[in-house]
């Protein structure tokens, strides 16, 4: 297996910056740009500039939420991952079946387009048979692991941008403004419209999130790839669609099923239509393979949950790949192949909308439950305004969609409520944030810890920390959460009654060498900070105390009163740990904001949790 593997059971860890742009780039840039852009303007006219426009600032606040959520939680599976956790596994096994099924379909749709063109440049070629080929070469590519994908995906997505690059910088020569008169003629409500149609142009922006798992630093790759690509494919998208608007007769581009092709030959005669038209291709392939590795992590992370049948979730030991899930979901793409795409497309998009709108309420649910384990890198701006514009975006694109869609799709949920309830539900029982937030109104003793660790551990994936003994005697760790001042005696008092077990020494013991050891030298360290350490007879002994105290303990000096307070008491013949521990504790109090976060924990378990998932050096 990689060595970037963490063990096993877990996904290898290969993909960086540059195979995230590629899998959101490519996701992005197919039928949206080389088929969307005609089916628009029959409903925008010009204005589907404006269009393209819209659709690209409302896919701002989603891409931030997901932005967020992913380097607080990179696990497989993103869109269900994220709201399984924040509002539960009903909620969860929704977004886990409808994200599958739209990207599936989408995936699927791109291999169609990808037979169309094919056939366009061969016509010897049957177009259906080379797509169903296709999508059996990119799932032996998927089988081989992300790293061997998102290599695929970069080659791909390279030629696509420039081909696409040549295509601005001629296109942009021959452009008529009169052909942009009247700029709306439908008015807002047909630019409106049209944004709704167009906006699965940007649907594959997140796809990167749902292989956050696999990427080599998530806190800063995802943010910065789907920031990246957003802004250049938008940049594409409007050169691009006032190019076809600026060169083809209204009644070309509104009838053809291939503008982006119909502008090139326009701009450059037979070979800008045959480039362009490779251009397309490879805009397919580069969707669909994006769509392969994306849509796979769906099943498989559902099913690590106990969503969907144990198979799914099955990790090929040499390649670090959930191979029966990319296998599955290359058969389910294949049937789709052989169905009707007219009312599937309108479907997927329906439920895409539906799925972003369920990311930017978990992201809020997320931050008002203030777990303490969940610490995102990127921290959305604007927060909570930002995702509030974006689920009002999306209920008004929804509208706009039309109501045999939205019907259609509540059919799908009442499937995914049955199977939720006839398979899942008693295969998942997990806690989840939407609970943490009721806490705040109903009793807490509701809300068990579960999520909490569960986040926590995902912390320590993704910072790669290895826990050390240091770690461990603190997990074990006696802690005092002291709501009253206290005099160093008093306090000293409580600590030897804490230690006593643990250290297997009379507390008296332990009472008086603390007092000695503070005879000799303050161990009240710095404002606030006091690390009382001391030697204790036998072998073999050492133990870790954690104490807060918010009204301080007076250790006298100028240091006092001390609010954070850490003893270590340790046999002779450990002093080479004494010294790590104290090392450990030293760059872990002198982390940033470490005093405020130490204040602002609610309870012990907060407490540990801060001192165990501090960034240090581990030994």
């Amino acid at each position: 297996m990689d060595s970037n593997n963490a063990s096993a059971g877990s996904l290898s860890r290969v993909l960086g910056i540059p195979s995230l742009f590629a899998i959101a780039t490519g996701a992005m840039i197919s039928s949206g740009l080389f088929v969307l852009p005609a089916l628009a303007f029959t409903v925008a006219g010009p204005g589907v500039i404006f269009s393209y426009l819209i659709a690209g600032i409302l896919a701002i606040p989603t891409m931030l939420s997901k932005a967020e959520l992913s380097t607080a939680m990179p696990r497989a599976g993103g869109t269900y991952y994220f709201v399984d956790r924040s509002l539960g596994p009903l909620a969860g096994t929704l977004s886990g079946l409808s994200a599958w099924f739209s990207l599936s379909v989408k995936t699927a749709f791109a291999f169609v387009g990808l037979g169309i063109f094919m056939e366009f440049l061969s016509p010897g070629i049957n177009g259906r048979l080379f797509a169903m080929l296709c999508c059996i070469v990119f799932t032996a590519v998927n089988l081989r692991g992300a790293g061997h994908a998102g290599k695929a995906q970069i080659i791909l997505v390279a030629g696509l941008l420039l081909s696409l690059i040549l295509f601005s910088g001629f296109g942009l020569t021959h452009f008529s403004p009169q052909r942009f008169r009247p700029i709306a003629p439908n008015g807002f409500s047909g630019i409106l419209e049209a944004a709704a149609l167009v906006f699965v142009s940007f649907g594959g922006l997140t796809k990167v999130t749902s292989v956050s798992e696999e990427v080599k630093r998530p806190g800063r790759d995802i943010p910065v790839s789907m920031i990246l690509a957003l802004s250049i494919v938008t940049i594409i998208y409007l050169v691009s669609v006032m190019i076809c608007v600026g060169v083809l007769d209204p009644s070309v581009l509104s009838s053809t099923g291939m503008p982006i092709s119909e502008a090139a030959s326009v701009i450059a005669g037979r070979t800008g239509l045959t480039v362009m038209s490779i251009a397309a291709v490879l805009a397919f392939l580069s969707t669909a393979n994006a769509g392969i590795l994306a849509s796979a992590r769906f099943p498989f992370a559902m099913s690590r949950d106990g969503l969907l049948p144990a198979g799914l979730s099955t990790i090929s030991r040499k390649k670090g790949v959930p191979w029966i899930s990319v296998v599955f979901t290359s058969i389910i793409i294949l049937l789709l192949l052989m169905l009707d795409f007219s009312h599937l497309v309108k479907l997927a998009s329906t439920m895409m909308l539906i799925l972003f709108l369920l990311v930017n309420l978990a992201l809020i649910v997320m931050r008002e439950s203030r777990i303490h384990t969940y610490r995102p890198i990127f921290r959305s701006p604007g927060y909570p305004w930002i995702q509030l514009i974006g689920i009002a975006g999306m209920l008004v694109l929804l509208a706009k969609l039309g109501q045999i869609a939205l019907i259609t799709s509540l059919f799908v949920i009442v499937g995914g409520i049955i199977w939720y309830f006839l398979y899942s539900r008693k295969r998942s029982q997990r806690q989840y944030a939407l609970l943490h937030l009721t806490a705040r109104i109903f009793p807490r003793e509701l809300v068990g810890n579960n999520l909490v660790r569960e986040l926590a551990q995902v912390l320590r994936d993704r910072d790669h920390i290895t826990e050390d003994r240091f770690d461990a005697l603190v997990s074990n760790a006696a802690i005092l959460d002291l709501d009253r001042p206290a005099e160093m005696m008093d306090f000293f008092r409580l600590v030897s009654e804490k230690l006593e077990n643990p250290l297997n020494l009379d507390r008296s013991e332990i009472e008086r060498l603390l007092i000695e050891r503070e005879r000799d030298s303050s161990t009240a360290l710095r404002k606030g900070l006091a690390i009382p350490h001391i030697i204790v007879p036998g072998t073999g002994r050492f133990a870790v105390l954690l104490a807060r105290c918010s009204e301080g303990v007076d250790f006298g000096g100028e240091n006092s009163p001390v609010r954070m307070i850490f003893v270590l008491a340790g046999s002779s013949d450990e002093r080479t740990f004494h010294l790590r521990a104290l090392m450990a504790i030293a760059e872990i109090t002198n982390s940033p904001d470490f005093d405020s976060k130490w204040n602002k924990c609610r309870n012990i378990n907060e407490l540990r949790d801060l001192v165990l998932l501090t960034k240090r050096r581990r030994v």
